[in-house]
């Protein structure tokens, strides 16, 4: 399946200010704004299947799939001089929001005020729900559990097919990373030019699609739900608790057999070799490729790091 492509565009919000720091030079360029937002994009506003212009995102194996929430907390928000890596502008707070409820999908997060008019690159991190994070839309329950789980990334919702029925999934993840020197997924250079005496939008994109994809290379991915289905518990819900059971090197179906795609060959997911020993279940899978699921605007691609023990 070829990647998600379409590329969303977030028009200027000034849900929150945030001081620039002093600019360095080319004074006479002026300054101007840049308004963050997150996106989940499609795949959370309308679940699967869906489609993005010609092309259709479905699962492979038959399943339906609908979010009810899907929340992410972001925050540290960094612009950077491109050559000297000095700061340019930051918004140090942390934010939990549910981009489900979103206008569009989307949540608006915060606004950098003035910013120097040149390229600036841009970081920022997802890290898990703490004390001092600030609730933007979340529903007072869900957030509480993120903040005593040590969450970052909480998705809800069901998942249905014609003939295995209805699962319900609630997967919590504690997703503790940056993500820096980011590519601009509009026009594909780094970082993002602020225009002169105007507001810049942007955003951040949570790519929910990331989870439900079968490997971690780049390429010829497919989207896969029964292995996630064979886990569920007595309630008819899986959990991340439950997917620590689902072992990479022996998947089982319901049945407890080899799991079998829909030509009846074995299931087979690529880790690429980033999962060490001990750590080759469909959770630590999970876990790792939605980490690689923060993008800025559209599809366009961060360095990260993670936190220790990541």
């Amino acid at each position: 399946m070829n990647r998600d492509t379409k590329r969303w565009w977030v028009g200027p919000a000034s849900f929150a200010a945030a001081t620039a720091l002093g600019c360095t030079g080319e004074q006479a360029a002026g300054s101007g704004d840049l308004s963050i937002a997150v996106s989940g994009g499609a795949a959370v506003r309308d679940g699967f299947p869906h489609q993005e212009g010609t092309t259709t995102f479905a699962f492979a194996d038959g399943w339906s799939l609908q979010f009810s929430r899907y929340v992410v907390t972001v925050g540290n928000l960094k612009l950077t001089e491109p050559e000297s890596g000095a700061v340019t502008g930051e918004w140090k707070q942390l934010a939990a929001m549910d981009v489900k409820k979103g206008s569009g999908g989307s949540v608006e997060l915060a606004t950098l005020k003035g910013l120097e008019a040149v390229r600036h690159d841009f970081a920022f991190d997802f890290r898990p729900v703490s004390g001092s994070a600030s609730n933007l839309n979340v529903d007072a329950e869900s957030f509480t559990l993120m903040q005593d789980s040590g969450w970052s990334l909480l998705a809800e919702g069901t998942a249905t097919h014609p003939q295995k029925g209805t699962v319900s999934f609630r997967l919590g993840l504690p997703l503790d990373a940056s993500y820096y020197a980011c590519v601009n997924g509009k026009d594909k250079t780094q970082g993002i030019s602020i225009e002169a005496n105007k507001v810049t939008g942007a955003f951040i994109y949570a790519h929910a699609m990331h989870m439900f994809w079968d490997t971690l290379s780049t390429g010829d991915e497919d989207l896969r739900f029964d292995a996630f289905a064979a886990m569920k518990g007595d309630d008819d819900q899986v959990t991340e608790e439950e997917l620590k059971g689902q072992d990479l090197n022996d998947l089982r179906d319901g049945d407890g057999q080899p799991l079998k795609d829909e030509q009846g060959k074995a299931v087979y997911y690529n880790d690429d070799g980033r999962l060490p020993p001990g750590k080759q279940t469909l959770y630590h899978f999970v876990l790792e490729a939605a980490r690689g699921s923060a993008h800025f605007n559209g599809v366009g691609l961060c360095k990260q790091q993670s936190s220790a023990g990541q």
